[in-house]
């Protein structure tokens, strides 16, 4: 970046101080323009709001935490499958001014406790499921005040006066403990103070405020969500975002996902309010849009279309995974035409050109990709409707993720971190206001995945010259076999064209002579094949005739090892090839690659 000129008459400016807009109040203003329309579904638990209602128990929420103790950017942790208060509580810990930190539900309770030691919260909600998990924290020495899911103020008088320990609300003169963090030399002190509270007079004190807004007031860089990256390199990182970097996120995702949505359509939840699909909900907010959580949670192709064509669904963010899903439900005497989608919005993982082409054909052009990290809040490109199917892959048969979202910069980075050309391969970095405000903590990797003024995704690709990102790799999965780098995903996406592989994860293991050897674990699609295990043992630079190698029987990794020749260099080819049953998976259903790396590594190398 250049130097900033010395006779620019701007060169000593500052922005002038000012408050932000707490995120909150994009709620308040559609309750105001449609109060009674509906906001949220969720029949499992008989509830039905409207904007009104939910603006009214997100302010009691928030107001019941302040007079709980709970002070401006102290956590609330939020532990819950998906329920109609967990959408409540999003809304309310950010009104209050307090950081929403909700980790995935599914996590061990040794896990979810060694996050709580990194955000130190000020009071958590909590979903009966996870009481045991409520315990062992109040063994730590958590005092803070406990609230639990189905059981939050409703935005009734007796509903949003101060907490005590078990999260219920009370009225008149008490005494409570008011829990406060401070932060000395690095480390997180909490300390406790029993203090006398008159409740009648706080909420006298809120109703005469106009509409309570300075109660709720906020700088535009203070915390407001965690968001927890999955972890599959390590402990789970705190991304950190602000209201300002919400804000533009929500208002990114508005403009490049679902910009015609209103309060006419409907929003259905299907993955964990957690991560990025608490994101899609929160964003629905600017068109008034119901969101519908999938009853019984089980997503499977016929509960899919109950959902859909009962609550006349109109866009819904999946993973591909749950939109083949969709597309294998879709009854075969419906057509484009026969339903109410206007915007399937996928991301999560890569989905191959066959499948692609399957949805459009069944579903009609209503798909909408996206490519993002927890660190850019899912907002790095977007490949709309009509850009499906009408960008070729590329000669490894890797389709493009779409183009840079509305105000994000993609920039293609080399080891030195110089920025590269359109056609050349290299790190994928971000810049723009979806980039989150960094780690909370974690000075070392806020040094390294903010290097250059940019984030660094990590993951290895290049743009085309109309602007297409193609993703071709991670950096952390690459390896390096006979001085050659190999990046997995080019290996993976070809045997996944082939129809007896369900799944397929190619990893680099320690090899005395190569340095590093592929290996492939593959997951069948069928039982027949999953019978079949093969261990392939030839050197990376050896040749073989396809057609002998097709005629030397049936053996399925023969057959997938013939395919690997076919289309990859030599080195490129994976040594070993190995079936599994299932693939395992991470708590947040990603491929767990690294466990695999680490169990296909042992005795190997040095060792073997």
């Amino acid at each position: 970046m250049r130097a900033i000129s010395q006779t620019s008459p701007a060169k000593d400016f500052t922005p002038a101080p000012r408050r932000g807009v707490n995120v909150s109040r994009f709620l308040t203003q559609t309750a105001r323009r449609i109060p009674d329309h509906t906001a949220v579904i969720d029949d499992d638990h008989s509830v039905r709001w409207t904007w009104s209602e939910l603006d009214d128990r997100a302010e009691a929420l928030a107001r019941s935490l302040q007079n709980g103790g709970v002070g401006r950017r102290d956590t609330v942790l939020l532990v819950s499958a998906n329920h109609a208060e967990v959408i409540q509580s999003f809304w309310g810990i950010i009104r209050a001014g307090a950081v929403i930190a909700p980790p995935n539900a599914a996590l061990s309770t040794e896990e979810l406790l060694s996050i709580c030691a990194d955000v130190a919260p000020a009071a958590v909600i909590v979903d009966r499921a996870h009481a045991d998990f409520v315990e062992a924290l109040k063994q730590t020495g958590f005092t803070g005040a406990v609230l639990w899911i189905g059981e939050l103020p409703d935005g009734s008088p007796s509903s949003s006066g101060p907490l005590s320990g078990d999260g219920a609300a009370y009225k008149g003169s008490s005494r409570r403990e008011v829990v406060r963090s401070t932060e000395a030399d690095g480390e997180v002190v909490r300390s406790s103070t029993d203090v006398a509270v008159d409740v009648s007079s706080q909420t006298d004190a809120a109703d005469g405020a106009e509409d309570g807004i300075g109660d709720f007031a906020v700088e535009e860089d203070d915390p407001c969500w965690y968001f927890f990256t999955s972890g599959s390199t390590g402990k789970p990182k705190a991304a950190t975002f602000t209201h300002r970097h919400l804000g533009a996120v929500l208002m990114n995702h508005r403009c490049d996902l679902f910009p015609v949505e209103d309060e006419n359509g409907a929003s259905l939840v299907l993955a964990p309010l957690s991560h990025g699909a608490g994101i899609h909900m929160l964003a629905q907010v600017f068109g008034g849009t119901p969101s519908v959580i999938h009853p019984g949670g089980k997503v499977d192709p016929g509960t899919l279309w109950d959902s859909i064509d009962g609550y006349e669904i109109t866009n819904a963010f999946t993973v591909p995974t749950i939109l083949n899903r969709i597309v294998a439900g879709y009854s075969a005497d419906r057509g484009p035409g026969d339903h109410s989608l206007n915007r399937v919005i996928y991301a999560g993982a890569p989905m191959l050109a066959a499948d692609q082409s399957r949805a459009l054909e069944r579903l009609g052009p209503c798909l909408v990709q996206y490519f993002g990290l927890a660190e850019v809040t899912g907002a790095i490109t977007v490949l709309r409707p009509e850009e499906h199917g009408t960008i070729p892959v590329d000669s490894a048969g890797i389709g493009t993720c779409g183009r840079a979202r509305t105000g994000v910069d993609i920039i293609i980075l080399d080891e030195s971190g110089a920025e590269l050309p359109a056609g050349e391969q290299g790190e994928v970095c971000v810049g723009g206001p979806t980039v989150c405000a960094g780690y909370l903590g974690r000075a070392d990797a806020n040094a390294e995945s903010f290097a250059h003024g940019v984030f660094h995704t990590g993951d290895v690709g290049y743009l085309d010259e109309s602007g297409f990102l193609f993703l071709t790799g991670r950096k952390s999965d690459m390896y390096i076999s006979g001085g050659s780098n190999v990046y997995p995903r080019e290996i993976e996406e070809l045997l996944l064209t082939d129809a007896e592989v369900a799944q397929a994860v190619v990893v680099g293991v320690p090899d005395a002579q190569w340095g590093e050897i592929g290996i492939a674990i593959i997951e069948p699609a069928s039982s027949d094949a999953a019978n079949a295990s093969a261990e392939l043992s030839a050197d990376s630079g050896a040749s073989a005739d396809p057609a002998a190698d097709a005629s030397a029987g049936t053996d399925p990794s023969e057959r997938l090892r013939t395919l690997c020749k076919s289309a990859l260099a030599p080195y490129k080819v994976p040594k070993e090839i190995h079936f599994v049953e299932a693939m395992p998976v991470t708590a947040y259903g990603k491929l767990a690659r690294k466990e695999l790396k680490a169990e296909y590594s042992q005795g190997r190398g040095s060792a073997r």
